[in-house]
């Protein structure tokens, strides 16, 4: 994966230059630090909703509904330098996305409905995910430290497919404008390690990486996100920099669940200003 292999280069790097510096340590405080950015990047969305009885069509949003690939997820995030070797972060991410009106290609299984080819449909997905994350520095010092990194946090998910034409359903078909929308929460967790090396006094590079793979009764639930930046401190209290990050939610179920499946992907770079204090 593209965001492990820049996470290790920094990681190495880091390692690898940390011994050797001379400067004075960063005068950017560290207790506490706030980050707001967001950008357009790069989206998949592939869900499935279930009828019950084992039917359900996997709908590309991007392809079969003509989402816009590229999206404008925005974010903020909190940290907390709880002691010398332990860190702690709240953090929001959200993304919503409307397609144009698209004319199906194909039949599509949404739930107890079946939106037809020819139909004239658009569609809806919006995303909010809510995490926090426990960071510990087995290795830190002035301007260097790596360690483990725990998370856990809340996706949500709505998707609507909307129509114009004839829709089947359950009791037979009908005509006129009707749409479908299905929501689910899911609690996540992840594991994995961190990264923050200041190789100049006002210079920051982090990395993250945490992944984790789950497998509760008739289902499978993987979580991976990551991300590496560089922030430029013009003033001590003000930063500005660049974000690479990458964030991918699966949830695969028994084809007789109805709740609403697939996968959720986020990737590319964002812009981020940073308050610390």
């Amino acid at each position: 994966m593209k965001q492990a292999s820049l996470a290790v280069w920094v990681a190495c790097l880091a390692l690898k230059a940390a011994p050797g510096f001379a400067q004075s340590r960063s005068d950017v405080p560290d207790r506490f630090r706030i980050e707001v950015g967001g950008f357009r990047i790069l989206s998949d969305t592939n869900l499935t909703l279930n009828n019950g009885t084992g039917g359900g069509t996997s709908v590309s949003f991007e392809h079969d509904l003509e989402l816009p690939q590229n999206s404008t997820r925005v974010y903020v995030e909190g940290y907390w330098r709880i002691a010398r070797r332990h860190q702690v972060s709240l953090s929001w991410f959200h993304a919503d996305r409307t397609g144009p009106a698209k004319t199906l290609e194909r039949d599509i299984s949404w739930g107890d409905h079946v939106f037809t080819a020819t139909t004239q449909v658009t569609g809806e997905a919006a995303s909010d995910y809510f995490s926090g994350v426990y960071r510990f520095a087995v290795y830190r010092n002035d301007r260097f430290e790596i360690g483990p990194a725990l998370g856990v946090g809340h996706l949500s998910v709505d998707a609507t497919v909307r129509a114009v034409g004839t829709v089947s359903g359950v009791p037979g078909s009908a005509s006129g404008s009707f749409e479908r929308t299905a929501s689910h929460g899911q609690m996540t967790g992840d594991v994995g390690g961190y990264v923050y090396w200041w190789p100049a006094k006002r210079l920051l590079v982090r990395a993250d990486m945490r992944y984790i793979i789950i497998k509760p009764e008739k289902s499978e639930a993987s979580v991976a996100d990551g991300r590496a930046s560089v922030t430029y401190h013009p003033w001590p209290k003000v930063g500005f920099g660049l974000q690479y990050t990458y964030t991918k939610f699966r949830y695969d179920r028994d084809i007789l669940d109805t709740s609403l499946g697939g996968s959720l992907r986020y990737s590319g770079g964002q812009l981020l200003a940073s308050f610390a204090f």
